[in-house]
Formats: C-alpha cells, sequence, structure tokens
C-alpha cells in the first residue's frame, strides 16, 4: 500500500537537533515516517549545512535552502522601521524558497502538507489545493510583546512595534491555513480568541523519553544549576542575565560555592562576561546528558517566551529537578511542588533552589516523580499520535 504524501516545510535544518525547534522536526520527521511518505524542504544556514546532514535521509527526503545570517540589533531595528512587514515574514520569505516549493510540489503533488510556524507560509503556491496544516510552535506576538516588557530601555520600542505588527498578521495567516497547530490549551485559546475562523488542533511538543533518561553511575555535583538554550533566542539570553544579577546573589548568600552550568549556542557578549568560578559557559555539546544527570537542578528564569519548552521535558526525563518560572513552564500541565517548582520572583526562586540543594532526597524524589510524569504525558509517541488523527481529520474534511 502506497504511503500518503507529507509535504513538511519548516524554517530551521533539523539535523543535528540541536535546539527546540530542531528536535520537534527531527522527531516528528521519525514518528512519522514509519505512516508517510514524507519530503522535507527548510531553510539552513551556511554553519548549519557544514554538518554531516545525511542521517536526515534515513526518515525523509529532504532539500536545504540557504539562509543568510540573522541581522545584527542594529539591522535589525532598521529593518523593524523601514517597512510595515513584520522582520520575520522579510527573512523567512524568499524568492529561492518559493520556488523550490512549488518545483517540488509539481513533480510530487502532496496529500498532506505541514508548515512550521506563520511565517513559512508565504512561500507556499497560492493556488495550492491540498491541505494545509500550520503547527505554530509559539504565539510570537505574545513573545515578542512579553519581551517589550523586559527588554533593554533602548530597544523596547522596536521589540514593541514588531509585537504590533505580529499581532496584525498572524491571526490572518492562521485564518488562511485549513488547520493550525497549538503547543498547548493556553496557546489553542489565544489562537481562538485572535482568529476566530481557523481550525486549531493540539499539536504538543514531546520528548524522547529512550534517549534522555537517568543514569545512576553518575552521581550528582552537589549545588550545582544547569540552564541551556539557543541564546539567540532573546528570552534565553534574558533569563540568564535576569538568574545571573538577580537570582544568584540571593543564592550565593546561603550557598556560597553555588555554580550555574549554561550549555548552548551563540551566548551573548553580556553573557560571556559572567564567566566566573559561580557561572561555567560551556556552549554548544555533543551531548546534554551527561550534564542534565550530574546536575543538582535545572532553572528556567524565563520572564519572556510563549510555547513550551523542550529543555524542561529532557531534564525532567533524565531524573533532574526543575525550578521554572510560571511562563517558562507554561503549558505543560505541571502541578508545583508534585512535578517541578513554580516561582515568580527573584527571591522566592533563590528560595526553591536553595532548599532542594540543601534537601537531595527530596530533590531525587522529585527528579523520579518528573521522570514517571514526563514519560505518562509528554512522550513523542503520544505527540505524534494526536498529529495523526489531526491529519486523518483534515484529509477526510478537505
Amino acid at each position: 500500500m502506497t504511503k500518503p504524501h507529507l509535504f513538511m516545510l519548516t524554517p530551521y535544518l533539523p539535523y543535528p537537533p540541536i535546539s527546540g525547534g530542531r528536535m520537534r522536526t527531527y522527531n516528528l520527521l521519525k514518528q512519522l515516517q514509519p505512516d508517510y511518505d514524507i519530503t522535507l524542504v527548510c531553510f539552513g544556514r551556511p554553519e548549519e549545512m557544514a554538518f554531516d546532514i545525511t542521517p536526515l535521509g534515513e526518515f525523509c527526503e529532504y532539500h536545504v535552502v540557504e539562509r543568510p545570517p540573522s541581522p545584527s540589533t542594529i539591522k535589525a531595528a532598521l529593518m523593524s522601521l523601514s517597512s510595515p512587514r513584520a522582520i520575520t515574514m522579510r527573512l523567512y520569505g524568499t524568492p529561492e524558497m518559493r520556488r523550490k516549493c512549488a518545483s517540488i510540489l509539481a513533480q510530487k503533488p502532496a496529500d498532506m502538507i505541514h508548515v512550521e510556524s506563520f511565517y513559512m507560509l508565504q512561500n507556499l503556491p497560492q493556488d495550492i489545493s491540498t491541505p494545509i496544516f500550520l503547527s505554530e510552535p509559539a504565539i510570537e506576538y505574545r513573545a515578542w510583546g512579553k519581551h517589550a516588557q523586559v527588554a533593554k530601555w533602548y530597544t523596547r520600542p522596536g521589540v514593541a512595534i514588531e509585537a504590533l505588527k505580529m499581532r496584525i498578521v498572524e491571526p490572518r495567516i492562521w485564518a488562511s491555513a485549513d488547520a493550525v497547530g497549538a503547543m498547548s490549551d493556553i496557546d489553542k485559546g489565544l489562537i481562538q480568541k485572535a482568529s476566530p475562523k481557523a481550525k486549531v488542533y493540539l499539536a504538543p511538543n514531546g520528548v524522547d523519553t529512550d534517549f534522555f533518561t537517568p543514569n545512576p553511575q553518575v552521581a550528582k555535583i552537589p549545588n550545582t544549576a544547569i540552564y541551556m538554550g539557543d541564546y539567540k533566542y532573546f528570552p534565553n539570553a534574558d533569563a540568564v542575565m535576569y538568574f545571573a544579577n538577580d537570582i544568584l546573589p540571593l543564592i550565593q548568600k546561603q550557598i556560597p560555592d553555588f555554580k550555574l552550568i549554561l550549555l548552548g549556542k551563540d551566548p551573548t557578549p553580556d553573557m560571556l562576561a559572567l564567566q566566573s568560578d559561580a557561572v561555567q559557559i560551556m556552549g554548544l555539546v555533543d551531548d546534554t546528558r551527561p550534564y542534565l544527570q550530574s546536575s543538582a537542578v535545572f532553572v528556567c528564569p524565563l520572564r519572556s517566551g510563549s510555547g513550551t519548552r523542550f529543555k524542561l521535558l529532557e531534564a525532567l526525563a533524565c531524573g533532574c529537578p526543575v525550578v521554572s518560572t510560571t511562563i517558562g513552564a507554561e503549558g505543560l500541565g505541571a502541578v508545583d511542588g508534585v512535578n517541578m517548582v513554580l516561582r515568580d520572583t527573584a527571591q522566592s526562586f533563590a528560595d526553591g533552589v536553595i532548599h532542594l540543594l540543601k534537601n537531595p532526597e527530596l530533590a531525587q524524589n522529585m527528579g523520579l516523580e518528573g521522570r514517571e510524569w514526563a514519560v505518562a504525558q509528554h512522550g513523542w509517541g503520544k505527540s505524534a499520535q494526536i498529529l495523526r488523527e489531526a491529519y486523518s481529520d483534515i484529509m477526510n474534511k478537505k
């Protein structure tokens, strides 16, 4: 029996799976491949294309369109002021990508089209009749709006302007798709409120609980915490600086030898300046599991952003207890004090970290409880099955 042809369009190269969006696409490809003949078209930066990406061929036929580096802060500000279009719409809509999508779909018509992020939809042919599932990893206007509240004062107007532009364009694009996938019930409600005509399904993130596991042979390092992210994404960089400036001194008053370990690509100059005995910047590592398994606690001091965070699920799957802000854990359905510790002020966040560090048995139990919860509620198999059911429903109605 011939498998349905799934055409997937993403703004990033999903291999190696080293950040949230890439992990999502990679794991969906892996899970959906047995049931679909998948063609992936994506953007790739030169530094990303330097990796050996041939393992992607195990799951799909792939085509990569080169995209220039992201603009500097100053250039981005000028782009924002010089056009009514959102920056993401300008960066991710290119003639090359439009030609590539049109050519492939003409040669090999799809039964289903899956698009990651609203700003990628503009690259599809306008007269296409194939059903389109638009997956939204985050509600961008909300993420930018929240960041405008905590960004440096001189960048706030530009961030707020971009949030307003996206507040206008996102709902219009949601309404144009046959269906929209939301990461959580919170995001689903926001999409339905902003775009009542949109048909919204849940399409949650997950975690590979066979890959991310506790390792009893790896000892916990006392008084250590870990955070990780792609620091080009402004909420991650802001979270680190907030922790360093407002939370870290409070922890050090009671635990002088406390150490924060930072993993992830593209640390900012402000972050690099934090390097010290108390803050260790490791950058991008080949495997995050040894760090998650050995750290006493995972911290997620996010103050802005949207969607759900892979990093929390990966930490929990490795048995590492989590202290997070409410927005950091948004959409996961975590219960404070059971699955993780949720705190929203600098003092209460510091107190939560200190309490776990001073009570390692409690921390261990919370890590094990978090692992069981992640397996039961957030495995990729469950997420992919929800997506299969949505595809089937959409194709039957088209």
